[in-house]
Formats: C-alpha cells, structure tokens, sequence
C-alpha cells in the first residue's frame, strides 16, 4: 500500500559541476523533494530513463560533454510519460538564446550561479504547472469515462483530437485573421479530449440506449454541455488557467450551429469561440462515420454529403474549408485509430 504522506516528488539535478549540485540538492531536500544527482548528461539520461515515472522537475546544465544538456531535454520530451518540468542552468545572460532554449525545450531557465531566490521562485511555478497538469490528466480520465458510458470509445477521443489539429494547425498558417498561435494549435488539439465531460453528469443508461430518444430524453442529454462547461469554469477560476477556459469553451459550445440553433446558448457565428466551431465539426465528422447505440455509421460519401448540406448552417465555412484541403489526413486518421 502506498502512503502519500511519506512520498516525496523526485527532482533530477543534472550538472558536471559539484557546486551547482551541491547547493540545488540542499535547497531541494529543504522544500521536501526527493533528489537524484548526475555528474553528466548520460548519467542523466540513464537515471532518467530507469526512474522517469517518479522524477517530475529535472534541472540541468547546458554546457556539458560529451552530451550537453539540449541533448538531454530533447531525450527526456522523447520519451516522457507524465508532465516533467525542465529547467535550463547556463551561464549566458538573459537574451535571444533563452527565449530560443524556451522554444526549444525546457519550461524555465535559471542563469548561474544559482541565486536561491531564483530557485525557489522557479520551484514554486514548476508546482503549480505540474498540479494543473496532473488536474488536466485526471480531467482526461474522467473524459474517456464518460464517453465509455456514453457508448463512445477512446478511439473518438483520440481521433477528434487529431481531427482538432488538424484543422487548427491548418487555419494557423491559412487564416492568420483569426489570430491562432502555434501554442493554441496545441492546446485546441489537447483540450479537446474533454468535450464531452459532462457526460459523467448524466443518468446512468440514458447515453447507452437503443433508439430514438424521447423529446424529455433528450433535452435531459443536452444538458452535458452544461455540466461539463460548467464543471470546467470552476477549474478556470480557481487556476486562472486560458488552457482550461478553452476547455469550458469546447465542452458548453460544441453543439451550437453557425447558423444558430444549436444549444444550450443558442449562439451563432463568430459568437461561438473558434475552438468550439472546430469541436462541433470534428464530433459530428466522427460520429457520423462511426456506430453508436442508436444508429449505423455513414459511409464517408454519405458523410461527406451531410457535411457539405452543413457548411455555413451547421459548421463554420472555414473549417469546412480546412476539412476540404485535409481531406486525405482525416481518412488516414480515422483509419489508424478505428474502433477494435
């Protein structure tokens, strides 16, 4: 039996220099982390691949031999599992090159010599982002959870989510108007495995009925979008966090209509946020051509042909439009993650 009182979080220190892991190790065993220590960046790498599922900060020194610390950051977003924070120790001053080095890898970077203050500052962030990382990872659970009791498979999670990318990294490039950032592609695309959390919040066997639903039936099924955006909210005001208010976006707008009349708010146009408008399109693309416990999936002319009868009514053009130029990645993603 595990007790999580007496575990510590793991930290690995990565540093060919005894007083940078000296002093990290001290102030690191004094907030309560458990401390793994590498003299070099292959013994980082090997530490870290016998204990990446317990280490969750790493802290290493780029300048190293014979393999540097950019080499063991590109190794570590490899292969990790879980949300690992990496800081970047070097001894170049703020400029171009951290601003690179956060592009290319790391969360943070400490310049050195390591100025207590600094650390603790940037141990208090790696806390905070790794919570909410572990927060989004449980969120994730309960999604595949509710769609499992809504008669869906993981497979339509991990599909949307493609389908999601897909589209946002095409109108990233295609429609700069719209104002997506690289970042946001990403988020749209990770996010949006909760679009349907608020299915957890409904009657047990409701979703898994054969059928038609009743009228009463079915405004009781709508209300998914509420429980989930509203469950989502109370995440974004206690975290402050735009990675889930984009969540509580997809959940509580992914059935409404460019149009309108979709629900529950009954909003129509660019009033729908653009991570909904590409939700919408991506559920209903998927459910379309896969089976559900009240209907047969549609060959994909037949859902090509209730796509384009939905273009400007149902969905956004311009993500129509997205679909149109990517149709083949659409084909091959549903076909790599078919239901078994």
């Amino acid at each position: 039996m595990f007790d999580s009182i007496t575990i510590k979080p793991a930290t690995l220190i990565i540093s060919n220099e005894s007083t940078d892991r000296g002093l990290l190790a001290e102030k690191l065993e004094e907030q309560g982390f458990y401390v793994l220590i590498a003299e070099n960046g292959q013994v980082g790498i090997e530490i870290w691949a016998e204990k990446m599922n317990a280490i969750r900060i790493v802290i290493t020194d780029l300048a190293m031999v014979p393999v540097d610390g950019l080499e063991v950051i590109k190794t570590i977003r490899d292969q990790q599992e879980l949300s690992t924070y990496i800081v970047a120790l070097t001894a170049e001053g703020v400029g171009m090159q951290q601003q690179n080095l956060l592009h290319d890898g790391p969360d943070a970077w400490m310049q050195k010599p390591v100025q207590v203050d600094q650390l603790e500052a940037l141990l208090h962030s790696a806390k905070l982002q790794l919570r909410l990382n572990d927060c989004s990872d449980l969120l994730a659970g309960l999604a595949e959870l509710a769609a499992e009791r809504g008669g869906e498979t993981v497979g339509h999670l991990q599909r949307t989510k493609r389908y999601c990318f897909v589209i946002a990294d095409d109108l990233c490039g295609q429609c700069p108007a719209l104002g997506l950032t690289e970042r946001q592609v990403q988020d749209i695309a990770e996010i949006s495995v909760l679009h349907d959390i608020g299915k957890i919040g409904l009657p047990d066997g409701l979703l898994t009925k054969r059928g038609r639903y009743s009228p009463k039936e079915y405004e009781i099924i709508k209300d998914h979008t509420i429980i989930g955006g509203n469950l989502l909210k109370k995440l974004y005001q206690r975290s402050g966090s735009v990675y889930i208010l984009m969540g509580h976006e997809m959940a509580m707008t992914h059935h409404e209509k460019w149009a309108g009349g979709g629900y529950p708010l009954g909003l129509q146009g660019e009033e729908i946020p653009l991570a909904g408008r590409i939700m919408a399109f991506a559920d209903v693309y998927d459910a379309l051509l896969s089976r559900r416990p009240y209907k047969d999936p549609l060959s994909l002319y037949h859902a090509e042909h209730a796509i384009k009868e939905g273009k400007g009514s149902h969905f956004d053009p311009l993500v129509v439009e997205s679909y149109e130029r990517n149709r083949q990645r659409f084909v091959e993603i549903y076909n790599d993650f078919k239901d078994k």
